[in-house]
């Protein structure tokens, strides 16, 4: 994955920033100064300005290890808020940074599990004992009913997931957790019911198969 840059200076007449340093100092490259020399005597006559990057989560068209991703983040110019884009064309092209006159676009959230994992460790933590089918389809189909009517900006997100373009994972809702336990009640007989309730124990953390992903998608508009 690429270095976070944090600082920039900031042309507005041409809507151009170039990053002053990585967020980690030792990643410099004599090619980030030479860039930097070359912003400043390509703009020094329009006048230029520090922009620091906002503590906010960039969005994303594709997964952010990405070296093509194009990114959508915030700076600040001292009070004021601008929204930068920044993409590369292909892989040995510098990262380019413009002012996105519009501001990031669209993107429709929502809240789902990773159902395939889910699954899978379902039938593994009631091993040697058998899951079946059915009990499997329907705990499942409870989750994603429990899951479907949350706000994604109520989701306490832990870390992003590398796999997705942005997305995060974060812990099963606790308020939901009671009331998946009750809803097992109606799944599951009297024995399989305990292993039911280890497993949402053991998995409702944001590392465990009951971990939610907050999905950000990009809107895309029809040409």
């Amino acid at each position: 994955m690429s270095e976070r840059r944090d600082a920039f200076l900031l042309c507005r007449h041409c809507g151009l920033l170039t990053p002053l340093a990585p967020s980690a100092p030792w990643a410099s490259t004599d090619d980030d100064a030479s860039e930097l020399a070359a912003f400043r005597a390509a703009h020094a006559a329009h006048g230029v300005e520090a922009a620091l990057r906002c503590d906010e989560l960039a969005r994303t068209d594709r997964p952010a290890w990405d070296p093509l991703a194009t990114r959508w983040f915030t700076v600040a110019v001292g009070a004021e808020l601008l929204t930068v884009r920044s993409s590369r064309r292909a892989l040995d092209d510098p990262r380019q940074y413009e002012i996105a006159a519009a501001g990031s676009p669209p993107t429709s959230s929502w809240v789902d599990v990773d159902e395939a994992l889910l699954r899978r460790a379902l039938d593994r933590h009631f091993y040697p004992h058998v899951i079946h089918p059915m009990e499997v389809d329907a705990f499942v189909g409870t989750v994603r009913e429990l899951l479907a009517p949350l706000d994604p900006a109520e989701i306490d997100i832990a870390f992003d997931d590398p796999t997705l373009p942005d997305a995060g994972i974060g812990p099963f809702p606790a308020a939901l957790v009671e009331r998946l336990v009750e809803r097992c009640a109606t799944l599951f007989d009297a024995v399989a019911l305990e292993r039911a309730h280890s497993f949402i124990r053991d998995h409702r953390a944001e590392d465990g198969a009951l971990a939610v992903r907050v999905h950000r998608a990009l809107v895309t508009r029809a040409a």
